[in-house]
């Protein structure tokens, strides 16, 4: 029944939507989101874009109120903080490490806001890889970094002895 609600996309392959909370999600935006040109508009309307307004050390806050929808997706966000085997799961603990878990919460609503997006206006499937596969890649971006820095001051890196 939401696959013919929504036009044949299947926003309910998405990590954290509920087909309650789909169905608020749909009641409040509609099914035809193509009035907002990109995923990133649609995201400053639920009011989860991050807001950068600073001038130097100057910072000033810029209020950014979340309407409905963005309050329905960081209850979505929320429950999936406390998967253990979703790549968003993950993504949200190695932010809440670093920013805390109220920025970490709202990144991983905007990052659901954008792919329901997607997927309702691109059509686009998301493929979950699981969590596994999303630490492999951290950890693959992270030792480019590094051997990008080696390479730029002239050192080599030597990879340790595994013991085995």
């Amino acid at each position: 029944m939401l696959l013919q609600l929504c036009g044949g996309n299947d926003p309910t392959q998405l990590p954290g939507l509920a087909d309650y909370s789909l169905l608020l999600v749909i009641g409040e935006v509609g099914t035809d989101l193509s009035r907002w040109p990109t995923a990133k508009h649609f995201t400053a309307w639920t009011g989860l874009a991050p807001g950068s307004h600073q001038s130097g050390k100057r910072r000033s806050q810029q209020s950014r109120h979340r309407n409905r929808t963005g309050q329905l997706f960081c209850t979505m966000a929320r429950s999936l903080a406390n998967s253990v085997d979703k790549a968003l799961g993950g993504f949200y603990h190695r932010l809440k490490a670093r920013r805390g878990g109220l920025i970490a919460n709202k990144a991983l609503a905007r990052k659901l806001a954008a792919l329901f997006w997607q997927t309702m206006v691109k059509g686009s499937d998301y493929v979950e890889h699981g969590l596994r596969y999303y630490q492999s890649r951290t950890a693959q971006s992270e030792q480019r970094v590094l051997r990008k820095l080696a390479q730029k001051h002239g050192l080599d890196l030597v990879p340790a002895k595994t013991m085995g």
